[in-house]
């Protein structure tokens, strides 16, 4: 398959492992990579720390927003990858402040509980807690709470959808729009992609991390958002994949069911890209690009809202 050549000096640099470290260090290594991979932060926008009330307590939260907003912004409430076990917003700081710059919008991101400490239902709760939250306009900020869309990378991907599910079910209004990026749709998906492709993410370390979240619940809708039994009524979704993601197959099904649903759904897959790129941008261009990608889907969003109002 074809390897993108900065992908492949990134992936001729990644040491060998011969097992998974204590989960302290795996989030310390997570997160030392991701900030090392990351573009530069971009300018004019700031960061707030607000919080939700989550059935556990306080969930934290920052938010990214530009400084020289014009009245109220919509809002992206982006759900961080890292199989719901390591990584938090820190991390994603670079990507959050494009986004929040190029679609000119608030984005949030939600430090949700995570595995092993907290499993399954408890990252997804916490991230309908903070999408309700925005909702019913519960956080101080310069925003139009009737303009909110769901975006996630990864794990985060997973969420995201988990959400408008839920959303469907609990009678919430639902997002303009879902944007999953390389999503993790199908957590006992044995799919030729999940066993074939060994590039950076490969399914023994998916099996790792899905064990930590979900246990044996695994065809659960609310795991598995492929799963449920339908995806009639859920918001418009736009599904990024990678030609070496071990997630293709289950997020181009997803995209097949959405369809025949009645979704409209669109699709679009980086070839030669790895699972991750998404934060890569200061090493891999096209980090820089899926970015600038779902910064226009934003956009479209937005402009698409206000024609909806007129």
């Amino acid at each position: 398959m074809f390897v993108h050549p900065q992908v492949q000096a990134f992936l001729d640099g990644i040491p060998a492992a011969d097992s998974a470290p204590p989960i302290e260090e795996q989030r310390a290594a997570f997160s030392e990579l991701w900030r090392s991979l990351a573009p530069s932060i971009a300018s004019g926008i700031r960061c707030r720390e607000i919080e939700f009330q989550g059935e556990a307590g306080p969930i934290p939260a920052l938010a990214y927003v530009p400084e020289d907003a014009v009245g109220p912004l919509p809002v992206l409430l982006f759900l961080h990858g890292g199989g719901c076990c390591t990584l938090r917003p820190r991390d994603f700081e670079a990507t959050s402040t494009w986004l929040a710059r190029e679609a000119n919008c608030c984005v949030v991101v939600p430090a949700f509980r995570q595995a092993p400490e907290d499993p399954f239902p408890a990252p997804l709760d916490d991230c309908v807690r903070a999408y309700r939250g925005l909702v019913e306009g519960a956080v101080d900020l310069p925003a139009d709470f009737s303009r909110i869309a769901v975006a996630g990378d990864s794990a985060g991907g997973y969420l995201a959808a988990a959400l408008c599910l839920d959303a469907r079910e609990q009678g919430l209004p639902k997002p303009l729009a879902q944007i999953l990026i390389y999503p993790m749709l199908d957590m006992a998906s044995k799919a030729p992609s999940r066993v074939s492709r060994d590039y950076f993410l490969n399914d023994e370390g998916l099996a790792g991390v899905i064990a930590m979240h979900a246990g044996d619940d695994l065809l659960n809708p609310r795991v598995s958002p492929l799963r449920a039994a339908s995806l009639k009524g859920l918001p418009r979704a736009y599904v990024i994949a990678t030609s070496l993601d071990p997630l293709e197959d289950e997020a181009r099904a997803y995209v097949e069911r959405l369809r025949a649903a009645g979704v409209d759904a669109a699709w679009h897959v980086y070839e030669g890209m790895i699972h991750g790129f998404f934060s890569f941008g200061g090493i891999i261009d096209e980090g820089n690009d899926v970015v600038q990608h779902v910064a226009g889907m934003l956009r479209a969003t937005w402009l698409r809202a206000e024609g909806d109002a007129s």
